[in-house]
C-alpha cells in the first residue's frame, strides 16, 4: 500500500470500469432467442496531491487502503488526497 500511494502521489491516473449485462429471453421451452446484451464503460481521471512520507505512512497505518483497488477509497480518508477528478466520482468510488 505504501508503494502504491507513493506512486499515485503528485500524479494523475485513470480509473476504468466496465459492465456487461446479459439478459436471457423470458420465453420458456427451449427458445432459440438470443439473449439481450448491453455493455458500457466509464473512465475517470484522478489527480493526487503531493504526499509526504509521514502522510502516506499514517494513511497505511489507518488500515483503510487494504482490500481496495489502487489502495485507496475516494469516499474515505484518501478523498482528502485527491486534488481533482475529470469524470464520474461514482466510477472511482465503485458502482
Amino acid at each position: 500500500a505504501v508503494r502504491m500511494i507513493t506512486r499515485l502521489s503528485g500524479s494523475s491516473h485513470h480509473v476504468h470500469t466496465g459492465v456487461v449485462l446479459v439478459i436471457r429471453s423470458a420465453k420458456q421451452g427451449g427458445s432459440s432467442d438470443k439473449p439481450m446484451v448491453r455493455a458500457f464503460a466509464s473512465t475517470t481521471n484522478v489527480v493526487f496531491d503531493n504526499l509526504d512520507e509521514a502522510t502516506v505512512q499514517a494513511y497505511v497505518d489507518s488500515g483503510e487502503p487494504f482490500g481496495k483497488a489502487g489502495a485507496y477509497g475516494i469516499q474515505g480518508i484518501a478523498g482528502s488526497f485527491v486534488r481533482g477528478i475529470d469524470g464520474c466520482y461514482f466510477n472511482v468510488m465503485g458502482f
